[in-house]
């Protein structure tokens, strides 16, 4: 297990952080909020990011919508993926939020189960990573 604040300092969360958490396993979830400097919110709730966790690209389609309506220009958005699942691994099929103007700019590894990649709007992308 990735102490909290490695786990939140490799998906540049920082202190104070809204953080919708979708589908996240119960053990990364917990690490998560185990630092106490991020405050896990709802979909209905204000936020600065997203940290979705999905088995499969119709899975993350079906979501797509739901996670961009209120996802901040400037906020942190994580879409996780099982290694040893090839529909959202590096060469998936996440062009669902590349049509909607998100880039995936990098990709970490979670645990020894999930990776994640980190998207930002396509004009901020150019400016270099957050």
């Amino acid at each position: 297990m990735t102490p909290p604040t490695e786990l939140l300092r490799k998906l540049q969360v920082r202190s104070g952080t809204r953080l919708w958490l979708i589908n996240v396993p119960q053990h990364i979830a917990e690490e998560i909020s185990a630092g106490a400097e991020v405050e896990p919110v709802h979909e209905k709730d204000a936020y600065d990011g997203v940290l979705a966790f999905f088995e499969s690209a119709s899975e993350m389609d079906s979501m797509a919508d739901r996670i961009l309506a209120e996802m901040p220009p400037d906020g942190l958005l994580w879409i996780a993926y099982r290694k040893s699942a090839a529909p959202l691994g590096p060469k998936g099929d996440l062009s669902v939020l590349e049509r909607a103007g998100w880039r995936p700019v990098s990709e970490v590894a979670i645990d020894a189960e999930w990776s994640a990649h980190h998207f930002v709007l396509e004009d901020r992308s150019e400016q270099g990573p957050a």
